[in-house]
């Protein structure tokens, strides 16, 4: 499929999927007689592994070192990430349930006048 075909199909700007494709991001995209890049289903794949990645907060060089070359995954690094990120999320997790909890008890006390002299 042709770039723009690509773009269409996944929501993503064909400049950002050749800058993903430059970065080593998506195994290098076929050509056309004419020059066009022409991508598989593979590549269609390997751009949504990306974008959802980015969503779930990995940065462009943490998902950089989940590949192993080709654009394909090295599923230990992967998951060994995916472990870390997990982590990071519980801790901020109990970070804003905290902050909750105090926001409850400030309110608690200002509506019983406790507060704020």
């Amino acid at each position: 499929m042709k770039i723009s075909e690509l773009s269409q199909k996944t929501g993503v700007a064909a400049s950002a999927i050749r800058y993903y494709e430059e970065q080593g991001l998506l195994e290098p995209a076929g050509r056309h007689r004419n020059g066009y890049r022409f991508y598989t289903e593979r590549a269609m794949q390997q751009l949504r592994t990306v974008r959802i990645s980015q969503s779930l907060g990995f940065t462009l060089d943490e998902i950089r070192g989940f590949l192993i070359g080709q654009g394909q995954c090295d599923h230990a690094r992967v998951l060994a990430q995916i472990a870390l990120r997990t982590q990071a999320a519980q801790a901020e997790r109990a970070a804003l349930d905290l902050q909750l909890e105090q926001l409850a008890q400030l309110k608690a006390m200002l509506e019983h006048g406790r507060a704020c002299a």
